[in-house]
């Protein structure tokens, strides 16, 4: 396989450089992928339960064995390993640009990516249908639907503040919707300082008993399990949301996860075939979870005119249900909704060179829309302090209560719809 095709684009630009003294030899954080004897395309609806365990487990224990090589190569070559991946088959690592050209070379490597930066892609009941009249699920005792509780919702977001009164369930007493929570960022702080993922969440479980169900969500029987890969500003890593991919994969029978939502990501350079993140947005559908990500908020530019081709990854996946958003105009009619002006439009523009040519992905993009426009939910405190975004943005602050479990905040974006079709799923 040549060079120029196992280094992404953008870091091909800085290697090239580096090779030929026009930067510095610098260090840069990359995410490599490990060569995959299926190459993760093997259909899992195809398989049975037991089949799709066993293929999964004989990945895992090949890509642990490519591991152990990839450690020689780095004795060799030089560069740190920081984190391995074994169910997604990645593996995150400090390595300068010379390095990084060398590894390139090895049999053991199919790819190398830079490990980008993520960002947020920052009435719901009635507009949805999930309380009209003649739907099914509206309260029944169907052991299948959300309603009651069936399965749990991975949100990997910024973290989640348990103590609100939308994520407590109140037909048991109050207790916390969100049953774990996981931080990967580093800081081994539990809550969420940031105040996006808080919103997420309770736009999935977002309960009946506050102000007459006025902030009700489409899953209020769903239980929450929160992978914080956003730190107390909203930043994080490519190999943050891989870790935390990584982790849902491997514990999703012991804490009975269904669905995933990511309403974070990042701007898309590679291919779908070659993007960490959809590699491992893809073994987790493969693992058999429902895997939803935001399409991005990247629909117009400073002029407000419209843009396509701005899908952000990892919902460029094509097994990943990615979702744009509609504004309702705050009516619960659907008749008068539109395409929200910031919602990223397709088609997908990640590429791979094939010949000295660029071939794009065009894939049509989003999947589908969900309200995401002037959403209000759950505002997060972290103990006594209010989230950064509404402590910085005080026009996202919304009600009159004065207790804190029980304030709201208004939000928009894509990363608001994705918790609608998560919660939906």
């Amino acid at each position: 396989v040549p060079l120029r095709s196992k280094i992404s684009p953008d870091l091909e630009v800085l290697t090239n450089e580096a090779f030929n003294s026009m930067r510095p030899n610098t260090t840069q954080k990359v995410v490599i992928q490990l060569k995959s004897d299926s190459t993760n395309k093997v259909n899992s609806d195809d398989l049975s339960d037991d089949e799709r365990d066993s293929m999964l487990a004989r990945e895992v224990s090949a890509n642990r064995e490519k591991k152990r090589i990839l450690v020689t190569d780095f004795a060799r070559i030089g560069g740190k390993i920081k984190k391995s991946f074994d169910n997604v088959g990645l593996v995150s690592a400090d390595m300068t640009l010379s390095q990084i050209r060398e590894l390139a070379n090895t049999d053991n490597v199919a790819y190398i990516s830079l490990d980008s930066d993520i960002q947020s892609f920052g009435h719901v009941s009635s507009t949805t249908g999930f309380s009209n009249a003649g739907i099914a699920d509206a309260g029944d005792d169907d052991p299948n639907t959300w309603v009651v509780g069936v399965g749990r919702i991975a949100v990997i977001d910024s973290g989640v503040d348990s103590n609100h009164t939308l994520l407590r369930r109140s037909y048991t007493g109050g207790t916390a919707k969100v049953v774990y929570s996981k931080d990967f960022t580093g800081s081994n702080v539990i809550g969420d300082r940031y105040g996006h993922g808080t919103h997420v969440a309770s736009l999935i479980a977002g309960d009946y008993n506050l102000h007459s169900s006025a902030y009700e969500a489409v899953a209020p029987g769903s239980s929450i399990v929160s992978l914080q890969v956003l730190n107390e500003i909203g930043v994080g890593s490519v190999s943050n949301l891989i870790a935390a991919l990584d982790w849902t994969i491997a514990n999703k029978t012991a804490y009975d996860i269904r669905v995933v939502n990511m309403s974070v990501g990042t701007a898309a350079t590679d291919s779908y075939l070659n993007d960490p993140l959809c590699l491992a947005a893809r073994r987790a559908v493969n693992a058999g979870l429902v895997v939803v990500a935001s399409a991005g908020n990247f629909g117009k530019d400073l002029f407000g005119n419209k843009l396509y081709g701005t899908i952000g990854s990892p919902g460029i996946e094509p097994s990943v249900i990615t979702v744009g958003a509609s504004n309702t105009y705050g009516t619960d009619a659907r008749s008068d909704d539109t395409m929200a002006s910031f919602s990223s439009r397709g088609p997908t523009r990640g590429y791979r060179v094939v010949n000295g040519v660029r071939k794009y992905d065009n894939l049509i993009k989003p999947d589908i829309v969900a309200p995401g426009n002037k959403i209000i939910s759950a505002r997060a405190y972290h103990g006594t302090t209010e989230n950064l975004l509404s402590r910085t943005f005080t026009s996202l602050r919304t009600g009159s209560d004065t207790e804190t479990t029980n304030q709201v905040m208004y939000m928009s974006g894509t990363s608001m719809a994705a918790p609608v079709v998560a919660g939906a799923a």
